[in-house]
């Protein structure tokens, strides 16, 4: 009996931790089920949410609500089995009924916190996107725009083409401006205006995309059907010349006019020894072609004085006063400033010569010489621009690949 009184004693002290212990055992097993059964419905809620998120992310320039995605973000956090293993305490009762309460309140923390939150979000019609202003501002939309520009202009200028062969006519002026700028912006790299990401707010990249939006909407005007893109030359067709009389060179004179009213000669030299008549036959040719409506500019140049006279076995080609020669007998004549050097001067005279047809006339060509270089524009395929020269020469007219009209001295007159 001795003996087992003092275990009975033990029993006794025991009985009690042991009944406290399993008690705190089985309400916090209570919470921990609580807590995750308050988790699954959060899950629940949160994958609901989502699934309309992506629904309503279908319309196009659509971003997510910033609140919405936050939202998304904790629920996705607090669904997390590992969160029990953060809240129990291992260890004896007090420690039991710590982590029990702990559950407990976190339980009722989701509730009343974002589960309750997340309650906005699964109403019926609640929007969960806003529009996407950035959208509007990515190298995407700056490469579709630029090349939807791209289009209307080559579609502008085809049209232009087609209306600029009417005689007497001349590019409207805005339409001269918006195609002159809407080069600019189809050259623009969409590189050079971001920085590295798919989509910047970049300044530039803004301005420039506000810049192609305007220049769609003016395009509208000069793309409409029936739209008129010329309007009429006013300006001096050419100045007459004062030309001496002279007989017995009507065939000559037919024959180049003829070739000029034909598309198949596009250059034409007339050659023949100093003093024949050549430039007497291409002045009244001139004045000719004033009354006619064949070319919107008619321009005589004299070339000879263009050549370096104290290098004469050099035969040197002064470009630059050349281009000054065609640039004062083109009408109105171009504005020119003291720094312009030969490139500026070609682009000029290259500019004014493609708002029409032309017929170039220049007297006395002693040497070949390029056409670029000078601002003449291509003639192959420029229909109604015509090129005729005088010249002595053989090799000028070959180099300058020019059909050829003799002039030959005339027949003694008989007595």
């Amino acid at each position: 009996m001795d003996i087992i009184k003092p275990v009975i004693d033990i029993v006794k002290d025991v009985v009690p931790i042991v009944k406290k212990y399993v008690k705190y055992q089985i309400c916090q097993n209570d919470y921990v089920n609580e807590f995750k059964e308050m988790q699954t419905k959060l899950e629940r809620r949160r994958k609901d949410v989502a699934d309309e998120l992506l629904t309503q992310l279908i319309q196009p320039g659509k971003i997510a609500k910033q609140e919405v995605e936050a939202w998304l973000k904790e629920a996705d956090q607090e669904a997390v089995e590992k969160v029990i293993e953060d809240l129990i305490c291992k260890g004896g009762c007090f420690t039991y009924i710590c982590s029990s309460r702990k559950v407990d309140k976190r339980t009722q923390s989701l509730n009343e916190g974002i589960f309750k939150q997340g309650e906005k979000y699964t109403n019926a019609g609640e929007s969960l996107v806003v529009d996407d202003h950035l959208i509007e501002y990515c190298p995407t939309i700056f490469k579709e725009k630029q090349e939807r520009l791209k289009h209307q202009k080559e579609h502008i200028e085809a049209n232009l083409k087609t209306q600029r062969m009417q005689p007497g006519k001349i590019v409207r002026k805005e339409v001269e401006e918006w195609l002159e700028k809407a080069g600019q912006q189809i050259a623009i790299k969409v590189e050079g205006l971001i920085n590295q990401g798919e989509c910047s707010s970049s300044t530039n990249l803004k301005k420039n995309i506000e810049e192609l939006k305007q220049m769609l909407e003016e395009a509208k005007e000069f793309t409409n059907a029936g739209v008129i893109l010329v309007v009429d030359d006013h300006s001096i067709k050419g100045v007459p010349l004062t030309i001496e009389e002279c007989s017995g060179r009507d065939d000559v004179q037919e024959q180049i006019l003829e070739w000029l009213k034909g598309d198949k000669v596009t250059r034409i030299a007339v050659r023949g020894m100093g003093g024949v008549g050549k430039t007497t036959i291409m002045k009244q040719v001139h004045n000719q072609l004033l009354k006619e409506s064949k070319f919107h500019k008619v321009i005589w140049v004299k070339v000879s004085k263009d050549f370096d006279i104290i290098v004469q076995q050099k035969m040197k080609f002064d470009i630059l006063g050349f281009q000054k020669r065609i640039v004062s007998s083109i009408e109105p004549p171009l504005e020119l400033k003291d720094h312009d050097n030969e490139t500026k001067i070609a682009g000029l005279i290259s500019q004014r010569l493609g708002q029409g047809s032309f017929m170039l006339i220049l007297d006395d060509v002693w040497e070949p010489f390029s056409l670029e270089d000078v601002g003449i524009p291509n003639l192959v395929g420029n229909s109604g621009c015509k090129l005729v020269l005088t010249t002595q020469s053989k090799e000028v007219a070959r180099a300058m690949e020019c059909e050829v009209i003799s002039v030959n001295p005339l027949p003694p007159k008989k007595h």
